[in-house]
């Protein structure tokens, strides 16, 4: 499988890259590693190193879908990630639960990492 890191910087050996993301945890768009964060992507695998997080935070985004006899809302769930290159990226997960463990898991590999929104300016 090919790796490509989401910062040009955060450049890691192959095969650790392959170790550490077979034992990752799937939690449906991310892949949870020991050393790294990964994203399945149509074009291939990026990933993350979790020094290189800042801060973390989950999104609930509601969809409006119409269907044939109605209308159905639908919430999706992103772990946001703000990395140190100062952009955003995130991932989805299939619920809240999931991404909060989510959140628990970066912060038990990077406790620097600070968890939660905030606001533009209030930082």
């Amino acid at each position: 499988m090919k790796f490509k890191p989401e910062l040009p910087g955060a450049v890691l050996p192959a095969e650790v890259l392959e170790q550490d993301y077979a034992q990752a945890k799937n939690m449906d768009g991310l892949h949870l590693g020991e050393q790294c964060l990964f994203f399945r992507r149509f074009s291939g695998t990026s990933y993350l190193p979790y020094g290189q997080i800042v801060r973390a935070w989950l999104r609930q985004e509601e969809v409006k879908a119409r269907m044939c006899c109605a209308t159905a809302n639908f919430d999706q769930f992103y772990v946001v990630l703000s990395c140190a290159d100062g952009r955003e990226r995130r991932g989805r997960v299939v619920n809240k639960d999931g991404g909060q463990r989510c959140l628990d898991h970066i912060a038990a590999c990077n406790p620097e990492v600070k968890i939660g929104y905030v606001k533009p300016g209030e930082a």
